[in-house]
């Protein structure tokens, strides 16, 4: 009897320290599944498992990694959190414009509206004369002018309300129909104010960008413009001026450079900096964008999502392209935006 009742005391006493350790574990395997949690030991596991080094951290804001021939997200971070877009504000600007006039339109540049132009920008150097309206869209995208901004803004506005007087309500008049612009296609997280993006009230969500990148994709002449390192623009009256890409992996001396970047676009503001790069290889695009990495400061992983499903394709991916994506800070240099490494060949 007495070995009977001690047979049942053991099993009552294993069976109340397995429930215990279930209930522990039920509470600390979400923990630990967060990502800022055992960084150091996750990272070590992901580089065993997959014969590469994984950083103990994202020094960014907002993250997305997309396959652009099937929309399909490798990797994620706050996407859908509104951040201040910088300069990528010009991105909307352009697609918006150019459903206003053509190409080809010719564009006095005003004083006035240069003058519009904030201390502190990153300017394209625009003449008070004659411009394609290409050539002013180049300006924006390549050396991130904020003085063509302005110059597009007051020439759309115009269009858009030729009774109006000034600059200042041309632009106001542009910025007012460009935000319902917005709201009717689709970029309901989106709110601008000023054309070059030079705002710290300014609004957008990385889904929103990716869809402005998709439909500028369509065009022909925006892939030739964001991909090349130095833009050469001839204007109306023969005259050129040249233009070097704010973009360093476009940049053959620099040591962020890929032969496979097809651009598209930095963007900063304050000690926020932005990047959004177009990949290519094997007949497939990959867009990479990051936000609001923030020069010296250290953050958390928090949020960076990596699903089981799109772990798998990227690594499929990364085994049959070559190719690895490392997520780590890099050199936070100005007008490179650049808060990750986002490709690197082996």
């Amino acid at each position: 009897m007495q070995r009977k009742r001690r047979k049942k005391k053991r099993f009552g006493v294993f069976l109340f320290l397995l429930v215990v350790c279930i209930g522990i574990g039920i509470m600390f395997v979400p923990w630990a599944m967060q990502p800022e949690n055992f960084r150091e030991v996750k990272n070590k596991i992901n580089g065993f498992l997959y014969k590469e080094d994984f950083p103990d951290s994202y020094n960014a804001k907002s993250l997305i990694l997309v396959d652009c021939s099937d929309d399909e997200i490798f990797v994620s971070k706050n996407e859908n959190e509104p951040q201040i877009p910088a300069s990528l504000a010009k991105l909307f600007v352009i697609e918006y414009a150019s459903t206003l006039a053509d190409l080809d339109s010719i564009v006095v540049a005003d004083y006035g509206a240069i003058s519009l132009t904030k201390p502190g920008s990153s300017v394209a150097q625009i003449k008070e004369k004659e411009y394609f309206l290409h050539n002013l869209f180049a300006a924006m995208l390549v050396p991130s002018g904020n003085d063509a901004a302005y110059v597009v803004a007051d020439y759309c506005g115009g269009l858009l309300s030729p009774q109006a007087e000034s600059c200042q309500e041309r632009v106001r008049i542009f910025m007012e129909n460009l935000n319902l612009h917005l709201q009717q296609q689709g970029y309901l997280d989106t709110v601008l104010y000023d054309p070059s993006g030079f705002d710290m009230e300014a609004l957008t969500t990385t889904l929103d960008l990716k869809e402005v990148v998709y439909r500028l994709l369509e065009y022909s002449w925006f892939r030739e413009i964001v991909s090349q390192n130095t833009y050469t623009a001839t204007l109306p009256d023969g005259s050129t001026q040249i233009w070097q890409n704010t973009n360093a992996f476009l940049d053959p001396t620099s040591e962020y450079y890929n032969e496979n970047v097809c651009g598209i676009k930095t963007g900063s503001l304050s000690d926020d900096y932005n990047l959004i790069v177009l990949y290519q290889q094997h007949r497939r695009l990959l867009l990479v964008m990051s936000r609001n990495y923030q020069e010296g400061i250290r953050c958390s992983s928090r949020g960076l999502t990596r699903s089981k499903r799109n772990t798998g394709a990227l690594r499929q991916y990364r085994q049959s392209s070559g190719m690895r994506f490392i997520l780590e800070p890099g050199s936070g240099a100005k007008h490179v935006a650049v808060c990750i490494r986002a490709i690197k060949q082996f």
